[in-house]
């Protein structure tokens, strides 16, 4: 019977070691700005704007769970509570579709805001 390859494993940190890292040092939920009055403003945005915009370029018509800070504001308090910049998106789009499209890069950001009708900021 044939037998698995050995897998290789770095010596150092472990996956789970590394994530609790990296949650420590990007802070509280409340340090990174989404306090009570995010919670009130996403879900004041979400009354007026209830479809995800991301599955609208596609033809589909899905409940908006989750507001999109759509240009990533990295602690920047003016940027994150520009509305104009805010979109209403599903948990799906909002946790693949966006997340793919911020990992291939600013050009990539650029085509989907120009297909969302966004500027920059």
């Amino acid at each position: 019977m044939p037998t698995r390859p050995p897998i290789f494993q770095p010596r150092g940190k472990s996956a789970a070691d590394r994530i609790r890292d990296y949650d420590r040092e990007r802070g509280s939920a409340a340090e990174r700005l989404y306090d009570w009055r995010w919670g009130k403003a996403a879900k004041a945005f979400l009354a007026l704007y209830p479809l995800c915009r991301y599955c609208a370029l596609h033809d589909r018509v899905t409940v908006a769970t989750v507001v999109d800070h759509f240009w990533p504001h990295r602690g920047d308090r003016v940027l994150f509570w520009r509305s104009e910049f805010w979109v209403p998106a599903c948990d799906s789009c909002h946790s693949g579709l966006k997340q793919a499209v911020e990992r291939k890069g600013m050009a990539a950001l650029r085509g989907l805001a120009a297909r969302l009708g966004l500027a920059e900021p």
